[in-house]
């Protein structure tokens, strides 16, 4: 039988190691001192064979913004396994396990980013994230010479106490407009998001406000745009104009944009190459808790649902459920046993997860024969749910 346990101080250095090998890295004492300090703020389990760490997975306690609401997600990260123990299911029992804990401790959400999508998706994941990248010549962004109010402030890495306000109310705000975007805590931005060489640009209107940022670093011959977030214009155009002042020193640059956020078509010269790449995985993880504090229901519905749901992971997913909503407010969602007349909508727990964050449309859903049921009912559900499109920029 094999034996899942939580990781103490004694194992973290072990744990690093196995971590170096699996992911082809190697840490600096002061990169080990900081994962360690890391590690305390996470949930590491461990699978040994008598005193050698044979296999472990990192959770990490998170929140995700689902609009304007905040829901707690468990992040799974950092699973490795040395070679001499693997295809021993050591992974498996590790996935079941983090499951049961998110239950307990309340994260109804879970995210990953996946070494393999197949092998994920058979533990109720389902990819719900893209990257969106842009490469442009860099003198084709945007029109010099023309005048834009406002001013760029530039602040290194190490001064992020000086703009972290803006920073974070400005991510924030854009957050508010998506699905699964981190919330980010003070230390998340300084040991996560930023790197000692990355550059953060601010944009401020007449009035001192800030309207914009990005997060830029340069690599090589590439000026790597990480993020960008704009409220106006103004800040746009600033900001590119920002960027096309290092002509000099590079002919490209590469941004990381949010879904359907490039306003490529207001650039001088909107040729250039795009690409979107999987990225993170979701999964529900309490269905019927996160039905619960779910957000995006159309607010003048009235409308019940009997929905069956298959998990073959987590037991307590599995069933029929009743799902009552008045004046656009989950009322009722609770595991009734039907009659085979009731209609009713059945799927996975992957399918759920997709549509319910936006990254699949119902419509996609029925014609993939993912999503199937009493056609009215479907209907129905299609005129309820109106999710905000998901995004996601971190990395764990």
């Amino acid at each position: 039988m094999t034996i899942i346990k939580s990781a103490v101080k004694e194992d973290y250095d072990a744990i690093l190691e196995l971590g170096e090998y699996a992911f082809n890295y190697k840490l600096t004492d002061e990169q080990k001192s900081d994962r360690h300090w890391q590690m305390d703020q996470q949930k590491v389990f461990i699978i040994k064979d008598d005193k050698t760490i044979a296999s472990k997975l990192h959770l990490l306690p998170l929140e995700v913004f689902f609009g304007e609401k905040k829901i707690k997600m468990g992040g799974i990260a950092g699973v490795a396994t040395w070679p001499e123990y693997r295809r021993l299911g050591h992974v498996g029992e590790m996935m079941k396990h983090s499951l049961q804990t998110m239950k307990e401790c309340g994260m109804n959400f879970s995210m990953l980013h996946p070494f393999s999508i197949p092998f994920y998706r058979k533990y109720g994941y389902e990819l719900t994230n893209y990257q969106h990248t842009y490469e442009y010549d860099i003198t084709k962004l945007t029109m010099q010479g023309k005048h834009i109010p406002g001013k760029v402030k530039r602040f290194k890495a190490e001064h992020f106490e000086s703009c972290k306000s803006e920073l974070q109310r400005l991510y924030s705000r854009k957050a508010e407009h998506y699905t699964l975007l981190l919330e980010r805590e003070d230390w998340w931005w300084e040991k996560r998001v930023l790197s000692p060489s990355s550059q953060m640009v601010l944009y401020f209107d007449d009035q001192g406000i800030a309207q914009g940022y990005m997060i830029a670093e340069m690599e090589k011959e590439l000026l790597n745009i990480e993020e960008f977030i704009y409220f106006s214009s103004d800040a746009f155009h600033k900001l590119l104009q920002w960027v096309s002042q290092h002509d000099s020193m590079t002919g490209q640059v590469k941004l990381m944009m949010l879904p359907d956020d490039l306003d490529a078509y207001y650039f001088a010269d909107p040729r250039g190459k795009e690409s979107s790449h999987a990225y993170f995985m979701s999964r529900i993880v309490d269905v019927a808790s996160f039905i619960s504090e779910y957000p995006f229901i159309n607010e003048g519905m009235d409308a019940t649902f009997y929905l069956n749901v298959t998990d073959d992971h987590a037991h307590w997913n599995e069933g029929t459920w009743k799902w009552e909503v008045k004046e656009g407010n989950t009322v009722n969602f609770e595991r009734v046993a039907t009659e085979a007349e009731v209609p009713s909508i059945s799927c996975t727990i992957n399918t759920l997860t997709a549509i319910l964050t936006g990254a699949l449309t119902i419509e996609k859903a029925v014609f993939m024969h993912s999503l199937n049921g009493d056609e009215a009912q479907l209907s129905r559900l299609g005129a309820l749910i109106q999710p905000k499109p998901p995004a996601f920029l971190d990395f764990f």
